[in-house]
Parts: structure tokens; sequence; C-alpha cells
């Protein structure tokens, strides 16, 4: 098991075949917005611009507006891009020389900005030293090498195209995790499915992005910057070509070696943060449980929080570590550039603006340097994300089962044929069952608890599936059916009353979003929730709490019933539908259940004899077998193991 409990995803090693593996499958993501990705690739190309083009109208205003020496007498040649305008400005005066070049540069700073931050024009929101904040800042942020209306552009663009890549992701993710088996979901940590949809999605867009934008721009960005420096100081200063060249091997000698130590501290620092956001989740969904235990609960948050920013720390050392080795070593080739210019200065071979423009060029090559060199780094912790979210999508999911069609009708029933299960870890839940339910039947399983009543029932709706046996549908193995067909014609009611946060009408449209209002009442009424909702100030109307707080559990249950009622489907699958009724209710929702059962099969889990003994079989389990099954009156007639069940109950 997993360090941070995940008894689902415990195998969090990656190797660097497997890192290769992700990476080919993520541009899936970006094929829909090709057309946004295209546009981010020209507009970042154009902030490319600034960077070659910048140095030299600042070497102009130092050595021929300050210094006041003549454009032709410039030791270094002007790159083509810059050439016509120095031939423009050939016989200027130095006033006039100084407006067009502050002109130009005004110019420049409007449509591209400054130029030369290395740290980007950057659309952030304030966040948090953890992974979380960090990685949902990212769904809704925005980086340009640009300013001016340029950068701008390119900002919104960038805003805009995470925005579309991450949604793709995350839509994805949560389709899956809403398909996943029970057996699957019964282990699963609510709070790690949160976190890793809302926090691990949107490392997609890291991973496209610094395989295909980043380092292709870098690249190109690079030779323009290189062939400038070769055109205009290469017969100068030969070697300065050579080291702005090698900061490329260097960074990449300092930062690849820490690329594993970065995809481990990433992938646990975001199993802490999951962990975090489980133990908020568990501690939510049972309040009542954790005001009666607070300071132990507290306590166990407050541990897993602290884990989450230590882990973090982790990914934060790495980091700061990978900058100084990288910024040391480049640094040594920047001293050594330093002297080289410098030299040349003294002896006159180039002036004061060259050195501007040599260190602004440098300065851009360094800065593509550390790019590429920490882009394989970086990647390492957007990899452990997307990891993390493609193991969910990759586990077997129900509704990617096809086959044989179910029906819209069942004309049979259901058969059960020596139908066993037995859990992974080898507990054995059901045993030789065998029984047929007809058509207009209803069939009530009954038994004490842990006899297998719920196993049982989720065989229907294939939440789960036989070990051994069959399970047929009008004469067809359910198993062979198309899965989502199958849930379709099946309307299971549980014990546990999920409701969501919205209004009581809403809650009852879920199986039928396009049912009327006359739809509604109606099956509120024969559920007997009608009572009770015609009286609250709002009607049908009223917004419910956090899973139906406003409600006492009897109203919860008559809600949950007429949401099944409301889907009406062939098959009707109640657990314990009346354990909390008042007993005139109880009778009112037995007889519309007896009114609508010609053309279906209802199964119902109850403890009561008076919903029991109204159902047309009674399958009576123990330990997982069927020990007894036939009429209410059948069975007290044979006086065996239903019989006795029913006398204790009545005592």
């Amino acid at each position: 098991m997993s360090e941070y409990a995940d008894s689902v995803d415990v195998d969090t090693k990656l190797k660097f075949n497997d890192v290769l593996a992700i990476l080919k499958r993520v541009f899936v993501y970006v094929w829909p917005v090709k057309g946004l990705f295209l546009i981010k690739f020209v507009l970042m190309l154009g902030s490319l611009i600034p960077i070659v083009v910048a140095p030299w109208p600042i070497k102009i205003l130092v050595d021929h507006v300050i210094l006041a020496q003549p454009l032709e007498e410039s030791t270094v040649r002007f790159p083509p891009f810059i050439q016509p305008f120095v031939d423009l400005m050939i016989t200027a005066s130095p006033e006039t020389l100084l407006i067009a070049t502050v002109l130009f540069l005004l110019l420049l700073l409007v449509t591209f900005g400054a130029g030369l931050d290395d740290r980007m024009t950057l659309a952030f929101l304030a966040q948090g030293q953890d992974t979380a904040t960090q990685s949902e800042n990212m769904t809704s942020a925005g980086w340009s090498r640009a300013g001016g209306i340029w950068g701008l552009s390119d900002l919104l663009c960038n805003i805009r195209l995470v925005q579309r890549v991450t949604n793709g992701l995350r839509t994805h993710l949560f389709q899956r995790l809403m398909r996943l088996p029970m057996r699957v979901l019964d282990d699963h940590r609510i709070g790690d499915g949160v976190y890793r949809t809302m926090y691990d999605a949107p490392s997609v867009q890291g991973v496209c992005f610094d395989l295909t934008l980043m380092p292709t721009i870098s690249i190109l960005g690079a030779l323009a910057t290189v062939y400038v420096m070769h055109y205009s100081f290469g017969t100068i200063i030969p070697e300065l070509v050579w080291l702005a060249l090698a900061t490329l091997p260097l960074s990449l000698a300092f930062t690849v070696p820490l690329s594993d130590t970065s995809r481990r501290a990433s992938q646990a620092s975001r199993g802490a943060g999951s962990s975090t956001t489980s133990h908020i989740e568990q501690n939510m969904s049972n309040i009542a449980a954790v005001q009666s235990h607070g300071r132990q609960e507290d306590d166990s948050f407050a541990d897993a929080s602290e884990d989450s920013f230590r882990q973090f720390r982790r990914v934060v050392a790495v980091n700061i570590a990978i900058e100084i080795t990288s910024t040391l070593a480049l640094g040594i080739v920047a001293l050594w550039v330093f002297l080289l210019v410098t030299d040349r200065i003294i002896v006159g071979e180039l002036s004061p603006g060259d050195f501007l423009v040599v260190f602004g060029l440098f300065g851009a090559i360094a800065g593509t340097s550390m790019t590429l060199g920490r882009l394989w780094v970086d990647l390492q912790g957007n990899v452990a994300g997307v990891r993390r979210v493609l193991f969910y999508i990759d586990l077997p999911n129900d509704h990617t089962r096809k086959g044989i069609p179910a029906p819209n009708v069942i004309t049979k029933g259901i058969e059960f044929e020596k139908v066993d299960l037995i859990y992974p870890d080898g507990r054995e839940a059901l045993s030789e069952v065998s029984f047929e339910a007809p058509v207009g039947q209803t069939v009530a399983l009954v038994g004490p608890t842990g006899a297998g009543k719920t196993s049982l029932a989720y065989m229907i709706p294939g939440f789960i599936n036989p070990t051994r046996g069959r399970v047929m549908l009008d004469g067809e193995d359910i198993g062979a059916m198309d899965i989502e067909g199958l849930r379709n014609m099946t309307t299971y009611v549980f014990q546990e009353h999920y409701l969501l946060a919205d209004t009581i009408a809403n809650n009852i449209r879920l199986g039928k979003p396009d049912a009327t209002d006359e739809e509604i009442r109606n099956v509120a009424e024969a559920s007997g929730a009608a009572e009770f909702i015609e009286r609250l100030p709002d009607g049908y109307q009223t917004v419910l709490g956090r899973d139906g707080g406003k409600l006492s559990v009897g109203q919860k249950q008559r809600l949950s019933i007429a949401r099944g009622l409301m889907r009406d489907t062939p098959i009707l699958i109640l657990d314990e539908p009346t354990a909390a009724l008042d007993p005139d209710t109880e009778r009112a929702l037995i007889s519309a259940l007896n009114a609508v059962k010609q053309n279906r099969i209802i199964f119902v889990i109850a403890h009561r004899l008076s919903t029991i003994s109204s159902a047309d079989q009674i399958l009576f389990m123990e330990d997982g077998r069927i020990v007894e099954q036939g009429s209410h009156s059948e069975l007290m007639d044979a006086d065996g193991r239903y019989a006795h069940f029913v006398n204790l109950q009545r005592t």
C-alpha cells in the first residue's frame, strides 16, 4: 500500500519509458484546440523580435548620440533588420537621431513591452506554497515572453488555450470516475478523486506546452540570437559564439541529473495533498461523528496538512538546487564573456554600446539555455500529476463494456443460475444462488445482516459481476449485454439517501430531466412525499441543504423513492424502502408499488414484516445462500428459518 493509504493507486513509481509513454498520450487533448495552439505559436514567435532588436537602439543611443560617434564608423556590423534604420539616419544630426531612436524604442515598448524581462509577463492569482493551489492556479493563468499589445494578446490566448486543454482532461477524468465499478469506488477515497480532478488535471497543459511550444520557440530564439551575434561580432570575438552555444549543454549537465528527484518530490507532494483533501471530505461528510470526537480529528487533519507542506518544501528545495547550480555554471561563462568584451573595448575594437548589445544577446541565449535545461526537470512535476489522472482514466470502466442491446421491456423475467460471488479479499458473499423472478412480481430479499442481500441486488444492474454462474434477463446473460442499456432499464434506490443540494423538484427529476411538474407531483404522492413537500413554504422549489440536511430521515427516504419511481424503468430495486416510514405511508407506498408492477419486476430488500408479507416471492438468505423461498404464507406454514426470523421480529 502506498504511503498515503491509497488502496487503488499503489504503484506510483515512474520509469523513463513510462514518462515517454505519458508524453505521447497527452497530445490528444491539444488536438481539439489546434487553432488556438497555432495562434499561440505565432504569438510566441513574434515575442522573439524585441529580444534581438531592442539592444541595437540602445547601442545607437550610447555610441552615436551620447558619445557622438558617426554611424558609419561603427566597429561592428548592424544586423540586416536594423541596417535600413541606420541607412536612413546615416546623415542625421545627433538631435534627429535621438528623436528617431527614442520613437523606435517607444514603438517597440508599446508593441512588445520592454522585451528583456526574463521572468516574462505573468497573470497569476494569489497562491499558497503547496501543489494544490499552484496547480489550480495554472488553469486560469497566462504568460508571455513579451509585454505591450503583443504580450497582452499572447497572454489572453494562453489563458484560453490552457483552460480549454485542462477542461478537456478534467472532464474526461470526471466522466471516467463517475463510471468506475462499485468495487473500485468502495476502495476509492472521494477526496483523492477531487484532488486529481481539480489539482492534477491542470498538469496536462504544462506537459503539452513544455514539449512543443517552449523548446521550439526557445531553440528558434537561440538560433536567431546566435546568428545576430555571429553576424555582428563573429570576426571580432569568434569565441563569443562558442561560449554562447556552450551554455545549453552546461545547463543540461547541471539540471537533468535532478529530474528523477524532482519527479519523486512532486509525486509525494501530490500524494500528501490528496491525503489532506481526503481528510476534509471524510470529516465534512461525517460531521456528527467528528464533532463527538473532534480533537482527535483536528490533530489528524493538522498532521496531514503539515505533511502536505513538508512534501512541497522538498519540491521547492529541488528547484532551489537547480537554480543555484545552473546559475553558478552560467555565471562562470558570463564572467568569461565579460572579460573578453571589456578587453576589446579597452583596445578600441568594441564600443561601450557594444557591451550592452553583447550582454543583451548573451543574456537571451543564457536564459534560453536555462529554460531548456529546466524543461525536462519541470516536465517531471507535471508528468507526476498527469500520471495520477491517466491512472483512473485507464481503469476498467463499466461503460466501456459493449455487448448485445438490453431489451426496452421485459417479457419473461430475471433468473439467477448457480451464482457465486467471491470478493478480491477472498470473502465469499454469495454461493449457489438460483431463483426466477417473473415479470409482474415483487420479490423480497430477506435475511440477517451480512446475508448477501445487497450483493445479490447489485448484480442485477451489473454493479458487480458473478465469480461463477450467470444472471439472465429474458434468457440472455446480462454479462454479455451493453452495460449502459442495462443501467437505463434499472432503477436502484439505495438504503443511503443520496440527495443533491438543489430543489426538491430537481432532485426528483434526476432520473428524468424532462419530467413535467404533474409527473413530479404524481410520484411524490405515490411515495408519500407530497404530504410534507406541500407543507414547506417553497414547496417543490425548496432548496435542500447538503445531502438533504433540511429533511428528516423518513422524508429523505420518501423523496428517494419518488425519484426512483420517476425513472419508470422495467426493473426497480428498493433497499429498505419503508424503514423510516410510518404505517400509513408504508401502506400507501406498497399499494402504489402493487399498482405499477404489472410490466416490471420489483426487488425489495426489507426487514419489516408489513413490507415483506405483501411480496409475491420471498427469498430468505443466510451466509450468502438462499435457504428458503416462497410466499409469506408458504414460508410461515413451513415453519423454517423464515418463520423463526419473523417470530423474532414480532417479539
